[in-house]
């Protein structure tokens, strides 16, 4: 088993000096807490094989396998050397508690070293061991056990880290400098003179060991993400072929690859959620008896048509394209020919020459070098494995000082390209077209933009960004690097796991500040920029655009609230008047009346606000049936064959023929029912009868339904007919 297992002892003081801080202040020791739970947390949502020990010093009670009568009182080990789990997080939030007495800080380090070493003693697998000291180092100590410690650290290969004091800081320039930080707030007290003998301790075995010190602003910041298990590297092996007589083996690495979340949700039964819960799936016939099926009798359908086309796994099989492993060179083209909005896949690889083979080095390296100089990329056919369909990549030499190689991104077929057209957004005032010269920018527009850019630069050097004439082997601050900058998604969701497991019963807690950080543009970029985003408030002016009101008579003849009373303000000759004075003296339309009820129904379905068809089909029904009724004679007749025109057009276009077919129905019978029979024999002239499949898809009537519906009273009137002549004959044979 390979010793990449890490044993961390954590040693934590909870005497009175860490418990003392203004009045709503945070102390030391809370502080401590959230750094070591932030330590247990990356152990424990990285599934990492790690294994961590807690001490405290400063208890009121005594328990370490080094104590005894006079010496290593007050130091207790809460948790021996173990998987971090959440039962070690429930442990540190409950069980660390401030206390009145106080220990020497030297004497835990050495209960540190002794517990590491007998609990890591027989076991395989640890090949670093790291004790953490978390203290503000304001309680006494002796120093006859300083050379014990250095040799013990250095004889067990352990790493000191220390988390508490700012051991920069000099004494003689406290005066100007803040003492150490002891919350994470940047709340910062007055140095003790027994803290300046415990630095000064502190900082000659720190030399000494080689060992690193953090204040607690430095390190809670560093300690915020929750870093992600560590995988180890598999080599993909192929053989580059460049022609069929030329191949060289080769290995890919992945470089980059998005990161997905590997944590299984189960579903648990609440009341006890050791017990998990099953999934049963069973499938059935559209019959009325619901026949169930068996799955091995089921077989997937493709549809073509109206035709459902049978396929079986050997059939699917059958018709996957098969291609060979392969990585082969389909040709060279320059980089500019290859877009950078090109690229496809969810990462990037190193291609190297497969280990060992020193020809195989040789000729890549010649490849890579041939690249490089020529200025071009190779286009690749790479197929991973048989199972898999072929990619198209690109190959672009990558040269360092150590090494060279060739770097693979994944590049679209025609199929992936989807072409937009967008309008293109003028830059300079020289390729702006005349309809668009107002939207020209100014040169000191252009100029503020430019040094906006420049000042947001994440990649800036430490001293003054004006300079021009700068070193090029200057040293340059890089902000929101890759490697030490995480996604606040995954930080919060692991902050709410921890919190759910912890406390089940209470809802969940707030967005760290610390993760909501990653959020927000770094601090040191935001004050550079403040001086180029007031120019820009300057230059740039920006008004409140007064959305248009609707041309109704109300607001376009109010009167004028500065002008004298009822006098009536003048609408502008430039308004927009589309529609005539109608439309503009025209209020909202909210009910369909009787007299333009067309019109009026019209205007309410157009109304953007809201979805009002239902609304307004139920009114329009009402006006239709009211307006045949009313009429005397056949009056009114045209104008409600215009309304019922009307509901029947919109009631397609708005794809709800069910509202209209409904309503045809009872409305038939009440016209049969009321004497109105003539009216219905022109809805039928008229072809006005229900809304059938062809001419809305929406409908649930065919066309031989909606032919019978308007069929129906032609027979029975036929039948009527012929049963009033044969009444007739009868009636004359008994008269004579």
């Amino acid at each position: 088993m390979a010793a990449n297992k890490e044993a961390i002892a954590i040693v934590v003081d909870v005497g009175p000096s860490m418990n003392q801080a203004p009045e709503g202040e945070t102390t030391a020791l809370q502080t401590a807490i959230e750094a070591i739970t932030m330590i247990v947390q990356r152990k424990v949502f990285a599934e990492s094989k790690d294994e961590v020990a807690v001490i405290l010093f400063g208890t009121a009670d005594t328990d370490n396998p080094l104590a005894n009568d006079e010496s290593y009182e007050n130091i207790t080990i809460l948790r021996p050397l173990g998987i971090a789990d959440f039962d070690l997080l429930n442990l540190i939030q409950n069980d660390i508690q401030p206390s009145n007495m106080s220990a020497d800080y030297l004497d835990a380090l050495v209960v540190g070293i002794d517990h590491l070493v007998n609990a890591t003693q027989g076991k395989k697998g640890f090949g670093f061991k790291r004790l953490i000291l978390m203290s503000d180092l304001g309680g006494e100590f002796g120093d006859d056990q300083i050379d014990t410690i250095i040799n013990g650290i250095k004889g067990t290969g352990t790493e000191l880290n220390v988390i508490g004091p700012s051991l920069d800081d000099e004494d003689d320039n406290d005066s100007e400098k803040p003492g150490p930080s002891t919350i994470s707030n940047g709340h910062r007290k007055e140095r003790t003179a027994q803290q300046r003998a415990g630095e000064a301790m502190l900082r000659h075995i720190l030399q000494e060991v080689d060992g690193e010190c953090y204040s607690f602003s430095e390190a809670l910041p560093a300690l915020s993400s929750f870093q992600s298990r560590q995988i180890k590297q598999t080599a993909w092996k192929c053989q580059l072929e460049i022609t069929s007589g030329i191949r060289i083996p080769i290995c890919s690495y992945a470089k980059l690859k998005d990161f997905k979340l590997k944590q299984s949700w189960k579903r648990v039964y609440a009341k006890e959620p050791s017990e998990e819960v099953g999934t049963l799936r069973t499938y059935h016939m559209n019959d009325e008896e619901e026949t169930e099926v068996d799955r091995e009798d089921m077989i997937e359908g493709h549809r073509y048509g109206n035709t459902l086309v049978p396929m079986s796994e050997d059939d699917k099989a059958n018709m996957k394209y098969k291609a060979e492993k392969c990585f082969k060179i389909l040709g060279f083209t320059k980089p500019e020919n290859v877009k950078r909005s090109h690229y496809l896949g969810d990462g990037s690889s190193f291609v190297v020459a497969d280990k060992g083979d020193e020809a195989a080095a040789v000729a890549l390296s010649s490849l890579v070098q041939a690249l490089y100089e020529t200025n071009m990329v190779a286009i690749v056919r790479k197929v991973y494995n048989a199972a898999s369909g072929p990619k198209l990549g690109c190959l672009i030499p990558h040269i360092k000082a150590d090494y060279e190689c060739l770097l693979y991104v994944e590049l679209p077929f025609m199929e992936d390209v989807r072409q937009f057209t967008f309008g293109s957004l003028p830059i300079t005032k020289d390729n702006i077209s005349t309809a668009n010269s107002k939207f020209a920018p100014s040169d000191k527009q252009l100029d503020a933009v430019d040094k906006l850019i420049t000042t947001m630069d994440l990649c800036q050097s430490q001293g003054d960004e004006e300079e021009e004439d700068k070193d090029e082997e200057e040293e340059q601050t890089e902000y929101l690097k890759a490697k030490s900058t995480f996604n606040p998604h995954f930080q919060r969701l692991y902050q709410c796991l921890q919190h759910r497991g912890l406390n089940p019963d209470e809802p969940l807690a707030e967005l760290s500040p610390l993760v909501a950080n990653y959020l927000e543009p770094p601090q040191e970029i935001l004050s550079r920029c403040e001086e180029h985003l007031e120019r820009l408030n300057k230059v740039f002016k920006l008004e409140v655009v007064k959305k248009k009101e609707e041309k109704t008579g109300e607001n376009q003849f109010k009167e004028s609230d500065e002008g004298e009373a009822g006098k009536a303000k003048k609408p502008r000759l430039d308004d927009d008047l589309e529609g005539g004075m109608a439309d503009i003296t025209r209020a909202k339309v909210t009910e369909v009346g009787t007299v333009t009820p067309v019109e009026d129904f019209v205007a309410f379905i157009n109304q953007k606000d809201e979805d009002k068809f239902e609304e307004a089909s139920q009114q329009m029904q009402k006006r239709v049936e009211q307006i045949v009724l009313d009429s005397f004679g056949a009056q009114f007749y045209p104008k409600a064959m215009d309304c019922l025109q009307a509901l029947r057009k919109h009631s397609i276009k708005k794809s709800e023929p069910g509202l209209y077919n409904t309503f045809m129905k009872k409305f038939k019978d009440v016209l049969i029912a009321k004497g109105r029979r003539d009216f219905w024999e022109q809805v039928v002239a008229e072809n006005q009868g229900l809304i059938s499949k062809m001419e809305s898809e929406e409908s649930t009537v065919s066309n031989e339904e909606a032919k019978q519906f308007v069929s129906e009273e032609e027979e029975k009137d036929e039948e009527e007919d012929k049963q009033d002549e044969g009444d007739d004959a009868d009636d004359l044979l008994d008269m004579m």
